[in-house]
């Protein structure tokens, strides 16, 4: 299963809201983006908090496949492991 197969819209990732500090964020929008050299796709997500509607974003496959960015708000990485 590729790292894109993982975020799926509707489904929560454990990963701080950066306004309000709530320990989950929804993944509300997977948008693909253009082909990294290696053939991988691009895709930025984005995320909603559920208590007070903040959004943060970031990208994965970033460059390369498997790398995912820091997040535009809180500047820290998500975990494919904490998407619950």
């Amino acid at each position: 299963m590729s790292l894109a197969d993982e975020f799926v819209e509707r489904r929560f990732i454990i990963f701080q809201c950066h306004k309000c500090q709530h320990p989950a964020m929804e993944i509300t929008t997977k948008s693909a983006l253009e082909d990294n050299p290696d053939g991988s796709k691009r895709y930025q997500i984005e995320t909603t908090c559920p208590r007070c509607q903040a959004t943060d974003q970031f990208v994965i496959n970033d460059g390369q496949e498997g790398e995912i960015s820091a997040s535009a708000n809180s500047g820290k990485i998500a975990k494919v492991a904490n998407i619950k």
